[in-house]
């Protein structure tokens, strides 16, 4: 980020609360001191400023500043048109905006600043920032699938980690989902999140999830959606081009942090508990996060990501349509288990390329050396 300041454009940070936006802000701009001013939207008397919009308060902020920073930006009504306008009169000023919930900045911004602006994704820690080779990361990956990448959970002993997890849920919960998103039934999303915590890598119905739940489909995907622009989960769609029996429009959710998963369903036993059955699942759910944070982090053109499946129950857990170069990837915690590409899918993609991963494997794949 730090090369795109003062290239004329607005930098838009999206992420999850405690993430990391803040300080990653604060140490992007610490050089240019008092030319800089940090906007705390939560903040009553700011949000009060910026609610009213009165021309000249405007520019007022701006004044005298080279950079000026608009911290958790999602909770300003028209936050876009605001920036517009600031931008249109004074664009020799750097602006930023941070956002824990792109549901309503993503909304807000979109069309106001199109052409206007950057928008970065800023994700719990990942495995490659943690460690630098594949023999650390066996280490450390059991860890990160148990309490998740919030880095302020790094120097804490677990008992720390699982309250800190908790105290978390609630603010995605309570502060974000419930509130950004003016959802009407708390209740329903909560249990919503509760059975998604137990699908992850499975195909999800909606219309399933309706019927447990004793609401309309459309809620239910209303409340997906709303999950997902708040950095709560992922969904992946079905992969399908050549072959009449592939599903089309089936789905998968993941969660983007573990961490918040295994709180939900107050599971933090170890990984390798001789009673614990999610493993498989939580490996799959761990990898794909951690490529879609590497690709994140190093600026990369992210490629269109899917699962394959066809109604014979023949899968391949994770796709990447890379410019119709298909890179194709089984993940065995079990490395007893490897398996080798359905027939099926090299008979109707045969220049696609398939690599098993295993536990050793999940550096490189991660990093993209290992099938890229």
């Amino acid at each position: 980020m730090k090369n795109r300041l003062f290239g004329g454009k607005i930098i838009v940070l999206y992420g999850p609360r405690q993430a990391g936006k803040t300080t990653l802000v604060k140490k992007l701009v610490d050089e240019y001191g008092d030319s800089v001013r940090f906007i705390d939207c939560e903040l009553l008397e700011n949000r009060d400023l910026l609610i009213r919009r009165a021309t000249t308060d405007l520019f007022s902020l701006v004044k005298q500043h080279k950079i000026v920073v608009f911290d958790e930006a999602q909770v300003i009504p028209n936050i876009g048109s605001i920036l517009k306008t600031l931008y249109d009169h004074h664009p020799e000023v750097q602006y930023i905006a941070t956002g824990s919930s792109s549901f309503d900045l993503a909304n807000q911004v979109s069309e106001p600043l199109t052409g206007r602006s950057l928008e970065f994704s800023l994700y719990p820690l990942g495995l490659t920032e943690l460690v630098h080779n594949a023999i650390d990361a066996e280490n450390v990956l059991k860890n990160l699938m148990r309490f998740g990448g919030y880095p302020d959970l790094v120097n804490v002993n677990e008992q720390e980690k699982i309250f800190r997890l908790k105290t978390l849920v609630s603010q995605y919960l309570y502060k974000n989902v419930l509130a950004v998103g003016g959802v009407k039934k708390p209740e329903v999303i909560v249990q919503l999140l509760k059975l998604l915590a137990f699908q992850i890598g499975q195909e999800v119905s909606f219309q399933e999830l309706a019927r447990q739940l004793k609401t309309s489909q459309q809620t239910i995907e209303r409340y997906v959606d709303l999950l997902e622009k708040n950095y709560v989960v992922v969904r992946l769609g079905s992969f399908a081009k050549n072959l009449r029996n592939e599903l089309t429009r089936s789905k998968k959710i993941y969660f983007v942090d573990l961490g918040i998963r295994n709180a939900l369903i107050d599971s933090f036993q170890p990984i390798d508990t001789i009673g614990r059955n999610d493993v498989g699942v939580l490996f799959e759910n761990f990898l794909i996060m951690e490529r879609m944070k590497h690709l994140a982090s190093v600026g990369k053109l992210q490629p269109s990501k899917y699962f394959w499946r066809t109604s014979s129950k023949q899968e391949i857990d994770y796709l990447e349509d890379h410019a119709g170069v298909l890179m194709a990837s089984e993940f065995k915690w079990n490395e007893r288990k490897m398996s080798s590409a359905p027939k099926s899918f090299i008979k109707a993609y045969p220049d696609a390329q398939f690599t098993s991963v295993s536990v050793k494997d999940s550096f490189p794949f991660i990093l993209g050396k290992k099938g890229e």
